[in-house]
């Protein structure tokens, strides 16, 4: 996948501005919504204010902030807030959950290794538990990563176990599309104590199915 920053976008209303920001922690709060992801995705397509009021919580970097432009908002007309709120609150949710590339269309196409989907809160938890205990992240540096950001930085981690094992790439071993091959990947995966399933191919077809 591309590697990019995790998105963000800043919502400016009268003297306020808050910026919002595909981190893990909000993906993590939006996932915790009353319907998760697709319920405030819903809930900003009909315009509902307090859906666009938890999205904006869930996802602001300074909570403060985000309270005081809510709290700016008790004298004046909602109208103007709230399509330019939509806006924002709809990019940020396209940016944390779209699919990114062609890997994942191939990936829906040929199903994860293990052949099992995971849920939204699994892969986030997966993220998290692979972040600070394989990555070496301090919790406040994974909150604050994207998903993408994560998932990126684990693979070049996988693949460097691959790379300092001898012997882990058998000479006939059949090749991903990723150039590894899927029996190599799992022996590595449980050689460093990891999730034998964790692979690029299952996480880019569970993001593939959600986003769908």
């Amino acid at each position: 996948m591309p590697l990019q920053p995790a998105f963000e976008t800043t919502l400016r209303h009268g003297n306020h501005a808050v910026t919002l920001r595909a981190s893990l922690r909000a993906a993590v709060a939006l996932d915790n919504l009353p319907g998760g992801i697709p319920g405030a995705w819903d809930s900003l397509m009909r315009l509902s204010y307090t859906g666009i009021r938890q999205v904006l919580l869930a996802t602001a970097t300074d909570q403060a902030g985000a309270e005081l432009v809510i709290a700016s908002l008790s004298d004046k007309p909602l109208a103007p807030f709230v399509l330019q709120a939509q806006a924002a609150c709809l990019d940020l949710l396209a940016a944390l959950i779209k699919a990114g590339d062609d890997d994942a269309q191939e990936a829906s196409s040929q199903g994860g290794a293990s052949g099992t989907p995971m849920t939204l809160r699994e892969y986030f938890e997966k993220l998290y538990q692979f972040a600070t205990g394989w990555l070496g992240w301090s919790p406040s540096e994974v909150w604050n990563a994207s998903p993408a950001e994560i998932e990126v930085a684990f693979l070049a981690h996988t693949d460097r176990l691959v790379k300092m094992t001898p012997g882990l790439m058998p000479a006939d071993a059949k090749a991903s599309p990723a150039g590894r091959s899927d029996a190599a990947q799992r022996q590595s995966n449980i050689d460093a104590g990891l999730d034998p399933e964790f692979d690029r191919h299952a996480l880019h077809a569970m993001k593939a199915r959600h986003s769908a």
